[in-house]
């Protein structure tokens, strides 16, 4: 009996970093999942400047394998992983692309297939969470994002996605540099879903760079959030009631006491002088959150070159 396959054409972009031990097994699982599901369909390999014989691994895949199309994109420096990321969706034709963060799968090959029929039921993007618990780090992380974020839609931990081209061209059409893929895509207005899942192994999930890890939550809380123009306004409102009170209190003693001459005088004109200059800062810091919220400028990512090992 000959299967109906699916006759939307499908990308599949895989982040690449030194995944020379994990790459075949992985290109396997999704190649077959794709090949056995799709009609047509296509695979794009980010190698974000691997030094371990990632592509020659990619390669040996290909020479013992049948697949459609793989093209490898190899960028000409490290770009990390959401820069990356980008370079490979821009490259995708597909109706709907799955992106794959890591080369380590802890999840079975028909959850593959499970966010991609949750697409299906109206939702542009949908995103495969795992059942695990999150490092404090993360939890901290996910709290402020979604406490602080304007967002509908709240992020947690995701494994892999899918998203729709309406999706894609929904987030080119916003005119942002997409820091945070996750992020933009909850906040796009369109319809988002997740399907959680058991992952089947535990603690195999690749490890990224710390630094870079710190700086793109850093990043996303001030791009995607508001929690630092709320700190530093209710700081701002802070150090204003104190300089207030503080002006109340040189009057008072001017009234009530013998200050020292000049005192009064000295201490109104800093108190009053710095509460104007708060306050002047609160609007300063205002016109600056919705800079950062309408301006995206440089471009994301450098590419060296573009393969294509089948056709």
């Amino acid at each position: 009996m000959i299967k109906n396959k699916e006759k939307n054409f499908v990308s599949a972009v895989v982040y690449c970093r030194d995944s020379k031990s994990t790459i075949g097994t992985f290109l396997t699982c999704v190649n077959e999942t794709l090949k056995e599901n799709f009609e047509k369909y296509e695979i794009i390999c980010v190698n974000d400047c691997s030094a371990d014989g990632t592509v020659s691994a990619i390669n040996d895949f290909c020479e013992a394998n049948t697949v459609k199309s793989l093209t490898v994109v190899n960028t000409s420096f490290y770009q990390g992983l959401e820069n990356a990321m980008i370079a490979g969706l821009d490259i995708a034709i597909g109706d709907f692309v799955f992106e794959f963060d890591s080369t380590i799968g802890d999840f079975e090959p028909q959850m593959i297939m499970d966010i991609y029929r949750k697409s299906q039921q109206g939702n542009d993007v949908v995103f495969a969470v795992p059942k695990q618990s999150q490092k404090a780090s993360s939890k901290l992380f996910y709290s402020l994002f979604n406490r602080f974020s304007t967002s509908e839609h709240k992020i947690t931990t995701v494994r892999f996605s899918v998203i729709s081209r309406r999706g894609i061209n929904r987030v080119k059409s916003m005119g942002v540099k997409t820091v945070y893929r996750k992020a933009v895509y909850a906040s796009c207005g369109l319809p988002v879903a997740h399907i959680e899942y058991t992952p089947i192994t535990k603690g195999t999930v690749a490890q990224r760079d710390v630094q870079t890890k710190r700086e793109l939550a850093l990043n996303s809380l001030i791009l995607f959030t508001d929690i630092g123009y709320k700190i530093s306004f209710a700081l701002t409102v802070l150090m204003s009631i104190v300089l207030v009170a503080a002006g109340i209190y040189t009057v008072a003693v001017f009234f009530s006491a013998n200050p020292v001459a000049g005192w009064t005088t000295t201490m109104l004109v800093m108190s009053f002088g710095f509460f104007g200059l708060f306050v002047i800062l609160a609007f300063v810091l205002k016109y600056l959150s919705v800079i950062l919220n309408l301006v995206f400028t440089h471009k994301q990512y450098v590419i060296e070159s573009v393969q294509k090992i089948t056709k």
